[in-house]
């Protein structure tokens, strides 16, 4: 008789790409409040894994409060309050923190280092594919005015 002490959910893996189409590496989401196998938990946590010289992002999360953690490798994390203010952290081997930043940021992660990056995320609420909260932007059109216009009339769908 197998006791009911260990429970197991299969973990989703999901290949990533940035905003031109290319393959940037790969997402798993580990848990989530809306899998059914996670009851305590509000939002969800997923581990990114960036190749080396990828980035992902920009995107903007309208909703979602982010946190991000480099596990392993080197990223740089650049977050957008607007067009004209940014903030730059680099994070990872060496020097382990957190960082967090409110929805409507601009963010992307960069992997400067020279093998593949493993970030672990919590968001809140967690991602849920009915709800388009996100907001992809062209690295090279971040800081351009009509980017910034469309991302504030993107986000006040949202208020």
């Amino acid at each position: 008789m197998a006791e009911d002490i260990i429970h197991i959910k299969p973990c989703k893996r999901v290949d990533t790409f940035h905003t031109d189409g290319t393959p940037n590496g790969w997402l798993l989401e580990v848990q989530s409040d809306r899998d059914g196998f996670t009851k305590e938990l509000m939002g969800s946590f997923y581990l990114t894994v960036t190749k080396p010289g990828s980035a992902k992002g920009y995107h903007i999360h309208a909703v979602a409060h982010y946190h991000v953690t480099c596990l392993k490798g080197t990223v740089r994390s650049t977050v957008y309050k607007d067009r004209t203010h940014k903030e730059m952290v680099e994070m990872g081997d060496g020097d382990f923190k957190t960082i967090k930043y409110a929805p409507g940021c601009a963010h992307l992660i960069e992997n400067i280092g020279t093998e593949p990056a493993y970030v672990l995320i919590y968001r809140y609420p967690a991602w849920n594919p009915e709800l388009k909260e996100q907001l992809d932007i062209a690295p090279e059109d971040i800081e351009t005015p009509a980017t910034w216009k469309k991302i504030q009339k993107f986000v006040s769908q949202f208020r």
